[in-house]
């Protein structure tokens, strides 16, 4: 069985050192792929904006902005609890003398990225309240409203224990991630698995602990998936102090099993006895009337969440929605990015041309934007910023989101200045938004570094933490241009 190395929370802040970088003239990294555009005084600058490389999460622009223009600001996403009609009479539910409802009960998914196992547990507690203690009959979880893949082509397969890869089903709970920790021992001894927040998950472990300054070097934690929501941990962790706990955040792997598990657990607590079975249906099913609903934060709201964290959930679960209302037809990878095309030629008069693109994240390496794409939507939200207010919610260099540590934007001079998305996947690294200059001009501009490699002796030491990525060095150096309003050059 493969192992696929795991990567965690606990570790993102430590991959954004906040030591500056000099700003002066600095060259691509030899043998990378760069592309460049900003305009300055209504003249564009730059190079290679025209070739399409891997955009990674500046593709998160292009979901936002056809999410925001087709659906609008306040849209929300729903999540019901139904009631067979053979449950209610008058709109009152029938229930007998020992608080037993006869027929079918159904959680209407929708892919609200928002929605907890606390809110699945309050549309239950909806018939609780009202004196049912026994349903007679099935609990159907509707996922009707998507179809196709919860994973787009494309993703990396090493990733797909972490987190940010969580599936994009229209069941979608607690951000369908999981939570546990490893509790570490003595040096040398196996670490504990800790499961966190009664998640319905299994993890094995062969885990060993060590000395901090051995992890990294001599030896990583990996994990494999061993089938639907069981996981195994082996190699090491560091004995860190006060021997704190090593926290984890696996993806959910089978969405399915994920809600019909919380369900079971949420009936438990609550005491509320089903009589028949729980299961997941893939149709929306006919005689049902709604009974309570979950209404999620409005849109804007939720892309905010996407843009300041860079979350790949939240994109495809609101790209995939923009394909179900734009075709209403059940939503998918393919009909997602086909309504965003749509959408954005339409709307905001932007043609992408030969651009490849397969989900709404970025996420997938197929993915294929030009530098010239996503400065058209920069353009567009720039022009109608009063109305988006699109700007407002992007990450801030040195104060939010993923601006708030990025080593190219250090400084005092920068901070505040750089509105941006980041976008990163293996050997790429790529900024896209604007940058306020000396004049306080408001100035879009597009960096994709695509084919980022370098000596392995240097990439063993950025792994393990011990020197940064030399690649920002240009990143840094472009962005001081553009803030003093130099015209391009390298």
């Amino acid at each position: 069985m493969k192992k696929y190395k795991l990567f965690f929370i606990s570790l993102i802040s430590a991959l954004c050192l906040s030591t500056n970088i000099e700003a002066h003239a600095a060259k691509p990294l030899e043998g990378s792929s760069v592309s460049v555009i900003y305009s300055l005084n209504d003249k564009i600058h730059g190079i290679n904006y025209d070739t399409y490389m891997h955009p990674a999460s500046t593709q998160k622009l292009l979901t936002a902005l056809a999410a925001l223009l087709y659906l609008g600001p306040d849209y929300t996403f729903k999540t019901a609890l139904y009631i067979s009609r053979q449950s209610h009479a008058n709109g009152k539910l029938k229930i007998s003398t020992d608080g037993t409802l006869t027929g079918d009960i159904k959680i209407k998914f929708t892919g609200d990225p928002f929605f907890t196992s606390d809110n699945l547990s309050s549309l239950f507690k909806s018939l609780k309240d009202q004196g049912v203690k026994r349903i007679k009959g099935n609990i159907l979880l509707d996922i009707s409203r998507f179809t196709g893949k919860d994973r787009a082509d494309g993703w990396s397969a090493s990733d797909l224990p972490v987190c940010f890869t969580a599936p994009s089903s229209a069941l979608i709970i607690n951000h369908n991630c999981a939570g546990c920790r490893l509790r570490p021992s003595s040096i040398g001894r196996r670490a504990k698995v800790e499961i966190l927040n009664r998640n319905p998950i299994s993890v094995s472990s062969e885990t060993i602990t060590v000395k901090a300054s051995d992890f990294r070097d001599k030896c990583t934690l990996e994990a494999e998936i061993l089938g639907s929501n069981s996981y195994h941990v082996s190699g090491c962790i560091p004995k860190l102090k006060k021997d704190a706990p090593y926290p984890l955040l696996f993806a959910v792997n089978d969405p399915k099993s994920w809600g019909i598990d919380w369900t079971v657990k949420i009936l438990k607590n609550l005491n509320l006895n089903v009589l028949g079975d729980i299961s997941v249906v893939k149709q929306n099913q006919a005689g049902f009337t709604p009974y309570a609903v979950i209404n999620s934060p409005r849109l804007y709201n939720l892309v905010k969440v996407m843009l300041q964290k860079s979350d790949n959930l939240y994109a495809d679960a609101i790209a995939k929605t923009v394909g179900f209302e734009y075709f209403k037809r059940a939503g998918s990878y393919q009909n997602a990015v086909k309504a965003i095309r749509a959408i954005l030629e339409k709307q905001a008069g932007i043609n992408l041309k030969n651009a490849y693109m397969v989900d709404g994240s970025g996420l997938s390496s197929h993915n294929l934007l030009s530098a010239k794409n996503l400065f058209d939507v920069l353009n567009y939200i720039k022009a109608h910023d009063s109305t988006l207010n699109l700007i407002a919610i992007l990450p801030k260099s040195g104060i939010s989101g993923t601006l708030k540590n990025r080593p190219s934007v250090k400084g005092k001079q920068l901070k505040g200045a750089v509105i941006a998305k980041t976008g990163s996947l293996q050997n790429v690294s790529n900024l896209a938004g604007f940058i306020k200059s000396k004049s306080n001009k408001l100035i879009p501009f597009v960096i994709l570094e695509n084919s980022i490699t370098y000596p392995q002796t240097l990439r063993e030491e950025i792994k393990q933490l011990k020197k940064r990525s030399p690649h920002y060095e240009f990143e840094k150096s472009v962005i001081t241009d553009i803030y003093n309003e130099k015209e391009f050059s390298y």
